[in-house]
């Protein structure tokens, strides 16, 4: 099953596979090309005509397609299939690649394509079923190792204590914050 979604609201789901009858070269361009890719989904920009709702997208719709392994590669043979599942693996958001995950003692730390429209991710931090941290925001490139220094540093509080502030303040101010009100002062 494929879900249609757009900035604008509208969501619907289709059985209609936009991939049938591409061939896997044609599959690897769309997936390297999506604007999301993540644990094995795919979300790409489509044009209007896939809009899900009965009026017509405007200018501003931005409209997305989300796809699972079955359907990216329905119709392949098993090798090719398996290629393409591996490639799903490959997490990006705009053709940035996210970090893998890392584990530490026990506690997850990852990064994720938002639930937005806007090319954001979600940084993650969960402690078993526990959420330490959960923050929407842009890309950056050593955030996640900073999360992850920081919790290494000071515990799985201080995370508790970035994740209160960043909806405020911004995570990477709520970092730093915490990380000075933490740290000694030299004089």
């Amino acid at each position: 099953m494929v879900t249609i979604s757009c900035s604008c609201g509208s969501v619907s789901t289709t059985r209609r596979n936009p991939l049938r009858g591409l061939s896997l070269e044609d599959r690897v361009e769309l997936v390297r090309a999506a604007y999301s890719v993540h644990a094995g989904f795919a979300t790409l920009e489509v044009d209007a005509s896939w809009h899900p709702a009965q009026d017509d997208a405007s200018e501003a719709c931005v409209v997305l397609l989300d796809l699972d392994a079955l359907d990216a590669t329905d119709g392949l043979d098993e090798e090719e299939a398996r290629c393409l599942r591996n490639l799903l693996e490959v997490a990006h958001v705009r053709g940035r690649l996210l970090p893998p995950l890392v584990t530490v003692d026990g506690v997850q730390f990852r990064v994720a394509p938002a639930d937005v429209f806007t090319g954001d991710v979600t940084y993650l931090v969960h402690d078993g079923a526990t959420t330490l941290l959960e923050h929407t925001g842009p890309l950056e490139r050593a955030l996640l190792e900073e999360i992850v220094g920081l919790h290494r540093a000071f515990g799985p509080a201080a995370l508790v204590q970035v994740d209160g502030l960043a909806p405020r303040i911004g995570l990477r101010a709520a970092m730093d914050g915490v990380l000075r009100a933490r740290t000694p002062s030299v004089a």
